[in-house]
């Protein structure tokens, strides 16, 4: 992560370099990017580190939808209302299906970091909501903020399930800012992450108008370790490709 943000601020850099004969315009909105830029980059050095932990966090959607997400690297576990999406280092297993109903898995060989952010997303929705959000997405939305000139970028702190947060409040994103590659595909966020790199709150307003994020409500650093595996009981499909995100 702290490669990333450094490309960024690289990036932004050399812009301000090119603009010195453009008038004092140009040259505070690059300077307000730059600002922006690094306000990111020192959340986004601390979220690199969560990768690294071992803990089990109870999440809340804006509609009140409870996700528990379980990590222990290389492991990840997504359980949601509607089933679970697990990563263990060299497979992948989505599985459907509500408690007390019949589960079906599906797994397929994946390394880790094959999967695109895209795809994560869509298998999160899958089985957590549409609203959910995790650290790579909410990443994903901040760093594209931070390079669209006029986004206005204010920090403060909050506790949050216990955890110490510097958080960040992010508006004033322009509309032609959700139209490219590199969209930010979201109006306004408010994001927090705690002081050992955990995402402990995302709020935000997507492109379609509707809430996204989740708010950290519980917090620990044990693992049950039957979070890897799938459900008792459950139908095991073996496959050697993915399958498709969403369906």
């Amino acid at each position: 992560m702290h490669r990333a943000g450094t490309r960024i601020l690289t990036v932004v850099l050399a812009t301000a370099l090119g603009a010195g004969a453009l008038g004092c315009g140009l040259i505070n909105q690059v300077k307000q990017t730059v600002d922006n830029v690094s306000a990111i980059t020192n959340l986004a050095d601390r979220m690199g580190k969560s990768g690294n932990l071992t803990f089990t966090a109870e999440y809340k959607t804006d509609d009140g939808t409870p996700t528990t997400v379980v990590q222990q690297p290389p492991k990840a576990a997504y359980i949601g209302k509607d089933g679970r999406f697990i990563l263990t280092g060299d497979a992948l297993l989505v599985c459907t299906g509500k408690s007390g109903q019949k589960v079906v898995c599906q797994k397929s060989a994946v390394q880790t970091g094959q999967l695109s952010s895209a795809d994560q997303a869509a298998y999160l929705s899958a089985v957590a909501g549409g609203g959910f959000i995790n650290t790579e997405m909410a990443l994903g939305l901040m760093t594209a903020a931070a390079l669209v000139p006029g986004v206005k970028i204010a920090e403060n702190t909050a506790t949050i399930a216990g955890q110490k947060s510097d958080c960040l409040d992010v508006t004033g994103i322009p509309q032609d800012a959700n139209a490219g590659p590199n969209d930010v595909t979201a109006k306004e966020f408010h994001v927090c992450v705690a002081e050992s790199g955990l995402l402990t709150r995302f709020k935000g307003v997507g492109t379609d108008d509707k809430a996204i994020g989740v708010e950290l409500s519980k917090y620990s650093d044990k693992v049950d370790a039957q979070a890897f595996v799938a459900p008792k009981g459950a139908q095991i499909v073996e496959g050697t490709a993915p399958p498709v995100a969403g369906k």
